[in-house]
């Protein structure tokens, strides 16, 4: 919050969504709304991120959306100042911010900038492939995106997932012909928190990413929807995840012996939906990596599917 109060832009509305905080987050959020009258809280039962995001769109007065996660911040004083200017220029539906800074709580910080500069309005095919060539990792949180185009094309968050930028972002892209890159800094992510929502392997989140990779193959099908690059996109996007779940399911393994076979019942019926000539090689590469979880062998599988899936789009 001090990260907002801090902008030399001052024309923005800041919606506070307590969702069911059961610490001191509700008479905070209602201090600062005192104070100014930017901020606007709303208290609700726990529903979850994804319920959270929806409740802030819903209510939001202001035309394009941006979600700052709570243990997050805007990476320096001008991040809004700096956001207007872009929207000035041309007025997209979707901006994705490329210049990010991750951040410890020991105060260690990294600049998350190896995206091109050519790149400033593009179609949702090149934008992604940037991001690829860059291995830079596309989240949510970069995206600002204007509120009627939420509303008109029904992009709400999938309730009770995790990972649900998973579910979000590839509908997001490609309900849009162009997207705006703005190259100023945006976003600072905070890494390194072991009770993060992201930071551990659970069964859970294997469940949630079946969940996803089985809407994504529907998609993939819808190209009244979806553009035949997008149909190509959320393919691809399955396999990947696909891939990651196979991955990570020797993880949970011991914790969970039911579930562990659950998500290999789960994923044998996906692979039916999956070209035959991607599985094998994964499938084995994913168990020697659940085997021997080396940095090593992670590194390979990246630089292995990354280059199966970019000759796949060729």
């Amino acid at each position: 919050m001090q990260s907002v109060l801090s902008q030399s832009f001052l024309d923005y509305e800041c919606i506070l969504i307590d969702d069911g905080s059961p610490d001191n987050c509700p008479s905070i959020c209602d201090d600062f709304s005192r104070n100014n009258t930017r901020i606007k809280v709303i208290h609700k039962e726990n529903g979850g991120l994804s319920d959270a995001r929806n409740t802030g769109i819903l209510q939001a007065e202001g035309k394009f959306i941006i979600f700052l996660d709570s243990d997050d911040k805007l990476a320096d004083n001008n991040t809004l100042k700096n956001l207007y200017n872009v929207i000035q220029i041309k007025e997209t539906n979707v901006i994705i911010n490329v210049n990010s800074i991750e951040f410890t709580d020991a105060g260690i910080t990294s600049i998350m900038n190896s995206y091109s500069k050519d790149i400033v309005f593009a179609n949702p095919t090149v934008i992604i492939d940037g991001f690829n060539k860059s291995g830079m990792y596309l989240a949510g949180c970069f995206f600002v995106v204007r509120k009627e185009y939420l509303l008109t094309n029904n992009l709400f968050f999938k309730k009770n997932i995790i990972h649900e930028d998973e579910h979000w972002m590839p509908r997001v892209l490609f309900k849009t012909n162009e997207i705006t890159v703005n190259h100023y800094l945006f976003y600072a992510y905070r890494v390194g928190r072991n009770d993060s929502i992201t930071s551990n392997i659970s069964v859970k989140k294997l469940l949630d990413l079946l969940d996803i990779i089985n809407d994504l193959l529907t998609w993939s099908k819808e190209e009244n929807n979806y553009s035949k690059e997008g149909c190509l996109y959320m393919k691809e996007k399955a396999k990947a995840l696909y891939c990651d779940v196979f991955k990570y399911s020797d993880i949970i393994k011991h914790q969970d012996k039911k579930a562990y076979y659950n998500i290999h019942k789960q994923l044998k019926n996906i692979s039916k939906r999956i070209p035959n000539n991607f599985k094998s090689k994964y499938i084995l590469l994913t168990r020697i990596i659940g085997l021997y979880n080396t940095e090593l062998l992670h590194k390979l599988y990246i630089k292995i599917k990354n280059k199966h899936l970019n000759k796949e789009n060729e």
